[in-house]
């Protein structure tokens, strides 16, 4: 009835219809009710009430589709910093306490009396990389992100939402290194000097984290978390009981260094990862809208 009210109110019901609705709208308050919004309504329209039909919505959508699409307009300057603001706040500050904690674990084991010589820096190439790699697999994904299906449902490119988090996430944990890495430095716990420490741990810390960072894009942070610890855990034995064991150790130990071709081969995970990030939903195993 609630069609016909309208059609009602506008006039434009034919004189069997219309007796039709006064019959009933003698016995419904509600209806009358109704038909006194819709009067108001065609009154301040001063057209015809009547909502679109069939046609009317089709050749709409018809024309929205033909449209030539709006030009291109660059972003405002202040577009960077306020998605950086908005990522930052997503950043979880259990991640941001645990980072810190590990960190100052290993400044305080890196500042014992060595065992060795280089021992500090060995024990910050150890801490930094395992630190930063679980930090990017703790920020993205349907399940570490409280904000993914919001995130998800915005214009802005994943590839960029995805970026500005794991550069936001890099940045303060190597911030933390930075800052790891001076402290022993003062404390003359390695006599090789800040620039030999900072060597220790910066290749291996892009490496492991760029590869964690794929792993994350392309099968879910846990595995990537998983795969960074067992790499860990290979370079912890290269250096320890099975430093002359051969194989995968030696693998390891080559790649734990800092050097151009670390560097590359961090840059090339990073790409590959942005590239995930922009096919649609990367993650299989879990849906977006659904995390039960």
């Amino acid at each position: 009835m609630n069609e016909n009210l309208v059609e009602y109110a506008a006039g434009s019901l034919d004189a069997a219809d219309r007796a039709r609705v006064e019959a009933h709208l003698a016995g419904c308050a509600d209806c009358r009710a109704d038909l006194a919004g819709w009067a108001v309504l065609a009154d301040a329209a001063g057209t015809a009430a009547v909502p679109p039909g069939p046609a009317l919505v089709r050749d709409a959508l018809l024309r929205g589709a033909l449209a030539e699409p709006e030009p291109v307009t660059r972003r405002p300057v202040w577009f960077s910093l306020s998605l950086a603001l908005a990522e930052a706040r997503l950043v979880r500050v259990s991640v941001l306490v645990a980072s810190a904690l590990v960190m100052a674990l290993g400044v305080v084991m890196a500042s014992m009396p060595p065992a060795y010589d280089g021992w500090a820096g060995d024990v910050l190439a150890l801490v930094a990389p395992v630190v930063a790699a679980a930090g990017v697999a703790g920020v993205y994904g349907p399940r570490r992100d409280p904000a993914y299906e919001v995130v998800a449902a915005t214009p802005t490119s994943p590839r960029l939402i995805l970026l500005t988090r794991i550069a936001l996430v890099f940045a303060y944990d190597l911030v933390l290194a930075f800052a790891a890495t001076g402290v022993v430095a003062a404390a003359g716990a390695d006599p090789s000097g800040v620039w030999e420490l900072i060597a220790a741990w910066l290749g291996p810390m892009a490496l492991l984290s760029a590869l964690s960072l794929v792993l994350v894009v392309w099968v879910g942070p846990d595995i990537a978390l998983g795969v960074a610890i067992v790499l860990w855990s290979l370079r912890v034995l290269a250096g320890g009981a099975l430093v002359d064991a051969g194989g995968m150790l030696d693998v390891v130990r080559a790649v734990w260094v800092t050097n151009p071709a670390t560097g590359l081969a961090a840059a090339g995970l990073v790409a590959v990862a942005v590239f995930l990030a922009g096919r649609g939903e990367p993650l299989r195993r879990f849906r977006a809208t659904h995390l039960s």
